[in-house]
């Protein structure tokens, strides 16, 4: 019998039970829930170097991936379980993948004609994100409400629905749920951001919104989006000094926001960067600015980009369609605005 009992430890050591998995899954998606993806990714990748781990882990990684930006990664996590397409997990990571990688007619093909009564909150903020990169700000609203059901002091779909309710025009109630949103998480850059671009920049009032991208910078100073936001309105006051400087750590903090690289661009042509210029119109190109929102930046390019006449000035008007996260994107998975 004692030959034999460093064969049986070997054993169970090999095939962990369902006890096991079940503990690691909790203890992954526990980590999600405080948002700490690579910690899920840490936990996750030790439950599949095991035999028999179950394939919901993959969905798991894929969710984790979504969270850190990494979303071909996460498509890649999916596509290891298509048995697993019909579980509402699977969509919404898909949901989530497509959106972060700009494909997002593909993720609108994905979501409900109609609200699922069963739906997570998960999925409605994110069918809510994609209908509104569409400009389908009702419907985005309606995805949002729904949410705000399953998740009563959720921040983050009150700061949505302010981001609708600003473009319906109704920028009173906006007011209120972006300031509702501010008060259940003081500490989120992603309220102030949102808050300064429906409110003020979109109505010309650039002084406003540097105000608060400097709360959401305060609140994250590796908050690339911000800084994006900050430079443009900095240029659109006459300080392209500042402009220059906000935008190019906008780029860098966060590589894959297109946006940032147009209004850096848009900003290098006006000084007459012209070359610099060009290069960061074609970046934010290569980055799947038309996919997301439209054939702007493309046509400025263009135009300006030939080396045949010099460049035209930057739009004075802010684009009416802000991006959205899905994003969410950057390391906290933040894009919620340009």
């Amino acid at each position: 019998m004692r030959a034999t009992l460093p064969v049986l430890v070997l054993l169970l050591l090999a095939h962990p039970t369902h006890a096991q998995f079940a503990r690691l899954e909790a203890r992954s998606r526990a980590a999600l829930a405080v948002d700490k993806p690579y910690k899920a990714l840490t936990l996750t990748e030790r439950a599949l170097t095991r035999k028999g781990a179950p394939a919901h882990f993959h969905l798991i990684r894929a969710e984790a991936y979504n969270r850190i930006g990494e979303y071909n990664k996460a498509l890649g996590e999916l596509n290891k379980v298509p048995e697993l397409r019909q579980d509402p997990e699977y969509l919404t990571g898909l949901i989530g993948g497509l959106t972060g990688s700009a494909r997002i007619d593909s993720a609108l093909s994905l979501i409900h004609p109609t609200i699922p009564t069963d739906a997570t909150a998960e999925y409605l903020y994110r069918a809510g994100r994609v209908l509104a990169l569409h400009e389908r700000w009702s419907e985005a609203r309606a995805h949002f409400e729904a949410g705000m059901a399953r998740e009563p002091a959720s921040a983050r779909m009150f700061r949505e629905r302010g981001a609708c309710l600003a473009m319906l025009g109704d920028r009173t109630a906006a007011q209120a749920d972006f300031d509702e949103a501010v008060r259940l998480a003081p500490r989120d850059a992603a309220n102030y951001n949102s808050r300064g671009y429906y409110l003020h920049m979109l109505q010309g009032d650039h002084r406003s919104a540097i105000d608060d991208m400097d709360r959401a910078i305060k609140q994250d100073p590796n908050y690339g989006f911000a800084f994006s936001n900050r430079g443009w309105c900095w240029f659109q006051v006459g300080d392209t000094a500042k402009a220059l400087r906000d935008l190019r750590l906008a780029v860098r903090k966060s590589p894959s926001n297109s946006y940032a690289f147009r209004n850096l661009g848009y900003v290098e042509l006006a000084t007459g960067e012209r070359v610099k210029g060009c290069a960061t119109l074609l970046t934010a190109l290569d980055l799947g600015f038309t996919a997301r929102y439209g054939p702007e930046v493309e046509e400025r390019v263009q135009r300006d980009c030939a080396g045949t006449s010099d460049p035209l000035p930057a739009p004075v008007s802010t684009p009416v369609n802000a991006p959205v996260n899905n994003a969410p994107g950057a390391p906290k998975g933040r894009t919620n605005a340009p």
